[in-house]
């Protein structure tokens, strides 16, 4: 997980995330050449006005033990037509949580505390015909037989750590926000180019704001 402070330089005790976009095809590079062809097949076949599908999420919430901050979420995940045709032809996608802690405030502005992000790659291995998420913290990886049940796992976000209690004042109000978006910048390069003008990879959830308390 990456953890950025905003007021605060001392670690949260959490990981920092590798964010890997690594091409997988048939456990093999996914070569430049096919990556470039894929890339001018979405130029042309995509919808100027195509419409992505965003993620959802349904619920969150957090919980205090031995010192550290817990997430759990409920997420919905639903991928375009053209983040479904990249992930079927070897490209993996990666799909990050983002947090953020604010500190709530009576009579001034309310402060960002910190943020945080957790990275998980999702792809399809063709030979095995599974579906794969790793953890790209961890490196802990699970292989599903469909993608609606990777999906499913991927949308169980369960005591995720979030920040250490020790850096936050006990007697402050704080609130935790969090989204899910598709990492475009782990797609390779001619993809990225598309998906900064195609909806297609445009995947986001709104954000979603609950109180930090026991």
């Amino acid at each position: 997980m990456q953890v950025e402070s905003i007021s605060d330089s001392r670690s949260f005790g959490c990981a920092t995330a590798t964010r890997g976009g690594a091409l997988l095809s048939g456990g093999r590079a996914l070569s430049v050449a096919r990556v470039g062809l894929l890339a001018l097949v979405f130029l042309v076949a995509a919808p100027a006005d195509a419409k992505s599908k965003p993620f959802e999420i349904r619920s969150a919430g957090s919980r205090l033990a031995d010192g550290v901050w817990y997430a759990t979420a409920r997420i919905d995940y639903r991928l375009s037509d053209d983040a479904l045709e990249a992930l079927q032809n070897g490209v993996t996608l990666t799909i990050q949580l983002q947090f953020e802690v604010t500190r709530i405030r009576r009579f001034w502005i309310d402060s960002k505390v910190a943020t945080l992000k957790q990275d998980y790659q999702l792809s399809y291995q063709p030979l095995s015909e599974r579906y794969v998420i790793k953890n790209a913290n961890s490196g802990e990886q699970d292989s599903f037989a469909t993608l609606l049940s990777a999906l499913n796992n991927l949308g169980r976000v369960i005591d995720l750590p979030i920040i250490d209690a020790s850096i936050l004042d006990p007697d402050a109000r704080y609130e935790i926000a969090l989204r899910a978006v598709l990492d475009q910048d782990t797609l390779p390069g001619p993809l990225r180019v598309i998906a900064f003008w195609s909806d297609g990879f445009r995947l986001v959830s709104d954000w979603y704001s609950w109180k930090l308390s026991d």
